[in-house]
């Protein structure tokens, strides 16, 4: 059976740092498996990106996340996902910013598969810059370090989020 996504779909990813190191985390599920990844995960149905944003980290590290900026908005199309998925397009929205607490897989999803998280890595920016493109699951990671680098983002205020009820 062949699964296929029939819209893009945003995710909102963190370029967490700390002590001029980047934080990485090894994915655990499939089909990224083994990969390293940015803090990130999907866009809930009518939550706010940066509340979205704090609650993937948390989730997924268990640090309080602030984010100070937007470092990226990239819009991917993946043609690299293994069988059953075989492509997704994916907008990702990434903040950056500051971090407090100490990692820990405690609040992220563990099932049959085993945790969401594998692994965690503080790295420093030649250490992100130098890894092999193939460990990354999406190879755009060097790009928010690059951006990071140059003092290069945008406002946070630049995706503003609001309800619009009837009048």
């Amino acid at each position: 059976m062949t699964f296929s996504y029939t819209q893009p779909y945003i995710v909102v990813g963190a370029l967490v740092v700390r002590d001029d190191k980047f934080l990485l985390v090894k994915e655990g599920h499939m089909p990224d498996k083994g990969k390293w990844n940015i803090p990130a995960g999907k866009l809930d149905y009518g939550e706010d990106p940066v509340v979205a944003a704090r609650r993937e980290v948390y989730e997924e590290t268990g640090l309080e996340f602030e984010p100070g900026a937007i470092i990226g908005l990239h819009s991917v199309l993946r043609q690299d996902v293994p069988e059953p998925i075989n492509t997704t397009h994916v907008l990702r929205i990434v903040y950056s910013g500051k971090c407090t607490g100490d990692t820990n897989n405690e609040h992220g999803d563990t099932d049959e598969a085993g945790p969401e998280i594998e692994e965690f890595a503080w790295l420093t920016a030649e250490e992100v810059l130098s890894m092999d493109s193939a460990l990354l699951r999406y190879h755009d990671i060097k790009d928010y370090v690059r951006a990071y680098l140059a003092d290069k983002s945008y406002p946070i205020e630049l995706i503003t989020h609001f309800v619009q009820k009837p009048l």
